[in-house]
């Protein structure tokens, strides 16, 4: 059977993909770092903004242009990181597909714009994957690591790029590019009552005169809308390549595996490779089902071995509450497992004794994860 190694080697893409506060990033950070010790030229992307990242790579900062990462034991060149800067990929975008450099500073100096880039719904999952297929078509890496962003559901990344699709799709976009869009305020108010009072609201909000800012804004951008479908296309495709691989992070707690149950069947749907699972933070029971001691009966062993009573009912109380913490871990990974595919590769992480902010930390993952 295929281990992460065989994932970790096989493919140009690991998308590191789950519920918030699982680890994704520190998983990701290790996948890479195993890459880069096998000699495969590797970037690892994040989107999460803590930096935890960077402080694990042992990098003093990232950002939008790649940092070399160059720890003791790393090859040198081997292991790239950044961070994506959302508004710098929004304007990238745009220079790179503005029909005009008049257009490209036209939209770039429009404060509807600049608002909209930073805040707008989607935004930083889709420029997340148009960041990863500008890196991919570079060729400059062997293998892209990406931590997907920290959201509560993880397919809001698989979902962003048709989101934003449909949403330029839709009737009020292609009203908005209309040429008798420029019309005064008074005209607009009087076509549409509801819309000039919204847009006088906005007005008072924002500070920013909104029907002249959005309108200029959707009639710059209508060139860039034209070519966005395709751009969708090529997101999707290189998501279902089979050069791409998920890695779905997890932890044992029931709330976070109903989220990584549903997501499981939503990229069978969208037909996107899951490769791997890790489950990680793991509690392990120590003894065997059939070794499985009473409390009582730890307290006398222990009281035995110690010769002292008091210590010996403290330690075991906690070892008895890790053991059933344990068993209930193994219980729901059990049946989580059961509902994987035969081909699916599954790895167990244990709860470390503390967070992991260092290269050592990263490599400490290595055995478990990759364990034969």
């Amino acid at each position: 059977m295929l281990g992460l190694d065989d994932i970790v080697q096989r493919h140009r893409v690991l998308i590191c993909a789950g519920s918030g506060g699982v680890g994704k990033t520190t998983t990701a950070a290790s996948l890479a770092v195993r890459a880069a010790l096998q000699g495969r030229r590797t970037m690892v992307m994040t989107i999460d903004p803590a930096k935890r990242l960077a402080n694990a790579l042992g990098v003093t900062a990232l950002g939008g242009v790649a940092a070399a990462v160059t720890a003791d034991g790393i090859p040198r060149g081997m292991l790239s990181a950044m961070m994506l800067d959302q508004k710098g990929a929004w304007d990238q975008l745009v220079e790179r597909h503005a029909p005009s450099p008049e257009i490209r500073d036209r939209i770039l100096a429009n404060r509807f714009y600049q608002h909209l880039s930073q805040s707008f719904a989607g935004s930083q999952e889709y420029m997340a994957i148009e960041q990863l297929c500008e890196l991919h078509d570079h060729g400059a890496y062997d293998l892209i690591v990406v931590d997907t962003p920290p959201t509560r559901h993880a397919l809001d990344f698989l979902e962003a790029p048709r989101r934003i699709a449909d949403f330029l799709d839709r009737g009020v976009v292609k009203w908005f590019v209309k040429p008798y869009f420029s019309a005064s305020w008074a005209t607009m108010r009087f076509v549409n009552r509801t819309v000039g009072f919204l847009f006088r609201r906005l007005e008072e909000a924002t500070g920013i005169s909104a029907l002249m800012e959005v309108s200029e804004f959707f009639t710059s951008m209508s060139g860039l809308f034209q070519g966005f479908e395709p751009r969708v296309r090529r997101v999707y495709a290189l998501l279902r390549s089979p050069e791409t691989a998920f890695v779905l992070v997890a932890s044992p707690e029931e709330q976070v595996l109903r989220e990584a149950e549903y997501f499981c069947r939503k990229v069978e749907e969208l037909h996107m490779p899951l490769r791997g699972v890790v489950f990680n933070r793991v509690h392990r029971e120590l003894a065997a089902p059939r070794q499985r001691l009473s409390t009582e009966e730890v307290k006398r062993v222990l009281a035995h071995a110690l010769g002292a009573a008091l210590p010996a009912a403290r330690l075991a109380e906690n070892f008895t509450r890790y053991e059933a913490l344990g068993r209930g871990d193994g219980l729901r990974l059990e049946a989580f497992r059961r509902q994987l595919g035969r081909d699916t590769v599954v790895a167990e992480v244990p709860n470390f004794n503390s967070d992991v902010h260092s290269m050592a930390g990263l490599q400490a993952m290595h055995p478990f994860l990759f364990a034969a």
